[in-house]
Order: C-alpha cells, then sequence, then structure tokens
C-alpha cells in the first residue's frame, strides 16, 4: 500500500498537475502573445504584491514555457525576477545604511521595482 502524502507533497503534487493542465491549454492558444501579455501581468501583481505561493513555482511555469516556445518567450518573463532581487538588494543595503546612521529610526519604507516591456 502506498503512503498518504502529507499537505505539503500534496500540494506540490496539486501545483505540478495545475501546471502541467496549463501548459496543455496553452499548446491549443494560436495567438500566444496575448497569453504572455496575461500572463505577464498577472506575475507582475504576484510579485509586487508578494501573493506568489513561491518563486519556485513560478520558475518552474517559466521553465515549462520555455520548453514549449523557447528562450526568446520567456526572457522578460525572467528578467522580472531578476528585477525584483535587485529590489529586495537595494532595499536591504538602504535598510542596513538606516541601522548605521542616526536619522531617522522610526522610518518604514519599502519600495518594489519591475519592469514591464
Amino acid at each position: 500500500m502506498c503512503s498518504p502524502l502529507t499537505p505539503s507533497q500534496r500540494t506540490e503534487l496539486e501545483i505540478d498537475i495545475a501546471l502541467d493542465k496549463t501548459i496543455t491549454v496553452f499548446r491549443y492558444l494560436t495567438d500566444k502573445d496575448v497569453f504572455e501579455r496575461y500572463y505577464k501581468g498577472h506575475l507582475a501583481k504576484r510579485l509586487l504584491l508578494g501573493r506568489s505561493i513561491s518563486d519556485d513555482t513560478e520558475r518552474q511555469m517559466l521553465g515549462k514555457l520555455k520548453v514549449e516556445c523557447g528562450h526568446q518567450f520567456t526572457q522578460k518573463l525572467e528578467g522580472m525576477f531578476n528585477d525584483m532581487k535587485l529590489s529586495t538588494e537595494t532595499m536591504d543595503g538602504y535598510r542596513r545604511h538606516l541601522e548605521r546612521t542616526t536619522v531617522c529610526e522610526t522610518l518604514c519604507y519599502e519600495t518594489r521595482v519591475l519592469t514591464l516591456l
């Protein structure tokens, strides 16, 4: 007998199934540019608002899209992850700077920058 899946394993399995279903539907689309614009907009919202399930899952989807359409199709989407990483690093540097100076200890400020071309 198989042992039951733990909730985290079940979630990963469910996510993988959902990604595979999305790619299956994607294969039947004739205008993949419309999908790219739609996906890019929703990915941007998920990244900026921190509502993504995980970066690994998002990158897994990009990997599946890359297999289907090539590197050129996913290049801008992958750039969004680089933008978010750069934004996080910049904010971390700014916070470290504020900790070293005594300009304002109550300042709570966060910025995220994302390129949507």
